[in-house]
C-alpha cells in the first residue's frame, strides 16, 4: 500500500518538479545555431545514463571526429561501468566520472566550464532537472540535442522522427552538423594487453575446436535467460563433442554460472578472473560464437566483429522498434525473437522460443 501509494505521489511531482527545473535552468545566453568547425577546439559528449550499450556505439563518433579534426579535444562524461569501454581509447582525450549527487554534479560542471568547451553534445531522450542543471553550468559556446525543439536550453536541435531506423543513423545526423558525412558507423573496442592475454590464454586452454560464450543476463528478468534455458541453450551446443561453452556475465552473477558449468561438466568452461564488462570483451574477442540476449553484449560483439545469435523479445504489438533501433548493426548476426505477448499489463518473457531451431552452430 505504502509503496503504491509512493508511485502516485512520484507520479504526480514529476510533472511539477520538471516544470520548476525548466523555469530554473532551461536557459542559455548568446544562443548560436551555426558551428564552425574552424572555431571548434573541444567537444564535449555526455553519456552520464551509464549505459554500457549506448557508450559502445558512442565510440564511431569519437573516430569519425578524431577522422576529420585530429586537433579536437573530445571529451566524455561517464557514470559507472561505462566509463570501462573507452578507458584505453585513443581518440576519448579526457574523461569525466559523473556522480548523481548534485553537489557532485554542479562541482564537476564547474569543473568543465573552466575548460571552456565550444560544443556539447547530449544524446538524453528526455532532461531530468540535474541533466538540465549540468549542461547548463557546463557553460559550453554551444549545446546540441536531439528532438529537443521546446528547450532553451540547446543553441542547435536534430528533429529526428525516423523510429524505425538504427540509431546510428541519429549519430549520423549529429556528426553531419560538424561536416562529417558518409561515417563509418561502426564501433571501436580497444583492450589492453593484460585483456588481450586473459582472453588469449583462456582460449588456449580449451582443445575444443569451437568455443561458444554465453551471456544470459539482460537489463531486467523479462529479458534474462532463466536456468532452464540458459540449459537448454547449453546443452544445445554441447551436442556437438566438438563445442566447448564459456559464459560472459557481470560479478554478482559469478557463483550462479560456477554451479551452472559444473553442472553441465567438463565441456563447460568458466573464467573465474572476469571482473567487468573489458575481461568479458577479452572472452569474446577469442571466441567462435557469441550467443546472447538484447544487451550491451549484442553491441560489444558487433564492436568485435563477432558470429553471433542474438535473442530479442518481440516488438509484435508494442508499439515499439527496439529490434530494429538498437538491434546489432552487423550481417554477422542472426536474430531469433521471442514470442510476442499481447495480454495488456504484462511484459513479454525473453525465454519463450525454441532454440531448436538454430539447426547450426
Amino acid at each position: 500500500m505504502l509503496s503504491k501509494m509512493n508511485r502516485s505521489f512520484q507520479d504526480w511531482a514529476r510533472p511539477k518538479r520538471l516544470a520548476i527545473g525548466k523555469y530554473i535552468w532551461d536557459r542559455k545566453k548568446n544562443k548560436n545555431d551555426k558551428i564552425d568547425m574552424n572555431k571548434v577546439k573541444k567537444i564535449l559528449f555526455l553519456r552520464y545514463d551509464g549505459k554500457i550499450g549506448d557508450m559502445i556505439i558512442n565510440t564511431l563518433m569519437f573516430r569519425e571526429v578524431k577522422k576529420a579534426y585530429p586537433g579536437i579535444q573530445i571529451g566524455v562524461v561517464v557514470r559507472g561501468a561505462n566509463r570501462q569501454v573507452i578507458e584505453n581509447n585513443p581518440n576519448v582525450d579526457k574523461i569525466y566520472e559523473c556522480d548523481k549527487s548534485s553537489k557532485k554534479m554542479k562541482k564537476l560542471a564547474k569543473k568543465i566550464s573552466d575548460e571552456n568547451y565550444d560544443i556539447l553534445i547530449d544524446f538524453s531522450e528526455t532532461l531530468r532537472v540535474k541533466q538540465m542543471m549540468f549542461i547548463n553550468l557546463c557553460k559550453a559556446r554551444q549545446n546540441i540535442g536531439i528532438n529537443k525543439r521546446e528547450w532553451n536550453l540547446f543553441d542547435i536541435n536534430i528533429d529526428y522522427k525516423e523510429d524505425k531506423k538504427h540509431i546510428t543513423n541519429r549519430y549520423a545526423e549529429v556528426l553531419k552538423l560538424m561536416d562529417i558525412d558518409e561515417a563509418d558507423l561502426s564501433y571501436d573496442i580497444y583492450l589492453t594487453e593484460k585483456q588481450e592475454n586473459l582472453g588469449k590464454s583462456f582460449r588456449e586452454s580449451i582443445p575444443q575446436e569451437n568455443l561458444v560464450a554465453l551471456n544470459p543476463y539482460g537489463a531486467s528478468k523479462y529479458r534474462t535467460f532463466n536456468r532452464e534455458k540458459i540449459l537448454e541453450i547449453c546443452r544445445k551446443v554441447l551436442d556437438d563433442p566438438k563445442n566447448a561453452i564459456t559464459f560472459v556475465f557481470p560479478p554478482e552473477k559469478r557463483k550462479e554460472l560456477d554451479s551452472l558449468a559444473k553442472e553441465l561438466g567438463e565441456r563447460a568452461y568458466f573464467c573465474e578472473v572476469i571482473k567487468g564488462i573489458m575481461d568479458s570483451a577479452a572472452i569474446l574477442k577469442y571466441s567462435d560464437l557469441v550467443i546472447t540476449t538484447d544487451t550491451s553484449i549484442v553491441h560489444l560483439g558487433v564492436a568485435l566483429d563477432k558470429d553471433m545469435i542474438a535473442v530479442y523479445r518481440s516488438d509484435e504489438g508494442t508499439g515499439e522498434h527496439n529490434s530494429l533501433v538498437w538491434g546489432p548493426n552487423s550481417d554477422k548476426v542472426r536474430i531469433i525473437y521471442s514470442d510476442p505477448n499481447f495480454i495488456e499489463g504484462e511484459e513479454a518473457d525473453i525465454n519463450r522460443f525454441k532454440f531448436e531451431i538454430v539447426e547450426e552452430i
